[in-house]
């Protein structure tokens, strides 16, 4: 197992890439283009495909689970299909995996979207009940307003209908608030209308309904975009600092993985000078990146030494059959079978005298590692990388944990590698391998990582955009 291929295999986002603007309603979107017989043969393929390389294929679907959804999906192939039609059924069996990395790519549906009319907000859930969010600045009055149908279906029957094509870890439903930034997306594949009657609940508790035009998607991935930067601190007081890490993906590139670490050391040298009291890591929407990055802020956090991965395992004995099917195929390295042990069902590298593994060797923490009290803000969002991180801390017990369940654990099935399906050309992002902690007392729960005190985000606070959770803990302190 190479070193370079870590650098791509914790983390994971669907290739959301804005492309050139195309034509409204280009060929092809809705166009029943692609052949049956070609898609049959096709799906079989991504069938067999996953069976023989996901590593945690049946961790939350049992096999006959699987089998069945795949027999139900490729008999439904009657005629020919669009490339709507046709991602619906993909997305539908790769989601029924329950794993957060194992996804079909929108970049396709999205090249072709981009002038298409969709539904013009985000929806977010608090407990039971689904909240209009994010649009245009015209519509943010409507933020925070509880939704109850749209074009007269009720919201949650839509909502169930678009989640069997939504991936989501495990039993996890936080995560669900993070696919749903990208509703008008997912709404657009469940219905292709362009107008919507959307019946709400108004601030004075008033059942009212309102009519909408879709709005242009490249105008909406427009309006919801937010520029942030990976990691930020900040010292509220001397006695009060925060540390905020949206993303471990700056750990990738040596300059800007030295340039993190760089930070690090100084803010955590900082905090030692000044005896602060309280640090309040949040981690909130970071989904995940290079473990070095994560690895190199926990050993600012214990006190001890301690070790990274126990395992990285993979399900297949050979790349032979399957390679060519991969994005980029070279990436791709044979198991060396001399060198694994069996464990779990998987081919695992578990330990090695090279210093290229450092994952498998014991861990130094820093001489001035945080000795204060470490509140830890974590949501739905915190998946891959950062759910090892947050295992580290739980196994360690290091902090308090606020805010909502992670989606990821002290495990991830990755790869960082898309396969082209030959005929449609659909990438399919399907992990290669699985990553576990050394966390031998860490408790799994199919829902993600508890937080010790949960804190929702209030309806209200999606409208004035105030941080009822992070305020919560500095109250707390």
């Amino acid at each position: 197992m190479n070193l370079k291929l870590l650098s791509a295999l914790l983390f994971f986002t669907t290739n959301f890439a804005l492309a050139q603007n195309t034509a409204f309603k280009k060929p092809g979107l809705l166009d029943k283009s692609l052949k049956k017989d070609s898609l049959i043969a096709e799906f079989s393929a991504l069938y067999h495909l996953t069976n023989t390389i996901h590593p945690g294929q049946f961790m939350f679907c049992s096999k006959n689970e699987f089998d069945k959804t795949y027999l139900s999906l490729k008999n439904s192939i009657k005629t020919d299909l669009s490339l709507v039609a046709y991602y619906k059924l993909t997305a539908t069996l790769m989601a029924k995996i329950k794993d957060g990395h194992t996804a079909v790519d929108r970049g396709q549906i999205i090249d072709l979207l981009h002038d298409r009319l969709v539904f013009p907000f985000s929806i977010y859930k608090i407990k039971n009940n689904y909240y209009l969010d994010k649009s245009s600045p015209e519509n943010k009055d409507y933020a925070g307003l509880r939704i109850l149908k749209i074009n007269g279906q009720d919201i949650h029957s839509v909502v169930n209908d678009i989640k069997q094509y939504v991936h989501l870890e495990g039993r996890n439903e936080t995560g669900l608030n993070t696919r749903f930034s990208n509703f008008p997306f997912y709404y657009f594949i469940y219905n292709q209308t362009e107008k919507f009657e959307i019946e709400y609940v108004d601030s004075n508790n008033h059942k009212l309904k309102g009519t909408f035009s879709g709005m242009p998607f490249k105008t909406y991935t427009g309006n919801i975009s937010e520029k942030t930067v990976p990691l930020t601190t900040t010292f509220n007081t001397n006695d009060l600092a925060i540390l905020k890490f949206r993303s471990f993906e700056n750990g990738y590139n040596e300059t800007d993985r030295k340039m993190a670490e760089k930070q690090l050391d100084h803010f955590f040298t900082q905090l030692d000078s000044l005896k602060t009291k309280n640090l309040i890591i949040d981690l909130r929407d970071n989904s995940g990146g290079s473990a070095d990055i994560a690895n190199y802020l926990f050993s600012y956090l214990t006190s001890t030494p301690y070790y990274y991965f126990d395992y990285t395992g993979a399900k297949y004995n050979s790349v032979k059959e399957w390679k060519h099917y991969a994005q980029y195929p070279d990436n791709i390295e044979e198991i060396d079978l001399n060198e694994t042990k069996r464990k779990h069902g998987l081919n695992c590298y578990t330990e090695t005298d090279s210093t290229d593994y450092w994952w498998f060797e014991l861990q130094r923490n820093k001489a001035n590692f945080y000795k204060g009290k470490i509140s830890v803000l974590i949501n739905g969002g915190c998946f891959s990388t950062t759910g090892h991180l947050l295992a580290l801390m739980r196994e360690h017990k290091i902090g308090k944990f606020y805010g909502e369940y992670s989606q990821g654990s002290n495990y991830s099935n990755s790869g960082g590698q898309a396969f082209v399906l030959p005929y449609s050309k659909t990438l399919v992002w399907i992990p290669t391998f699985q990553y576990r902690m050394r966390t031998p007392h860490f408790i799994n729960d199919p829902k993600g990582i508890k937080p010790d005190v949960e804190i929702q985000v209030q309806p209200n606070d999606l409208r004035t955009g105030f941080d009822g959770q992070i305020e919560f803990i500095v109250k707390q302190l």
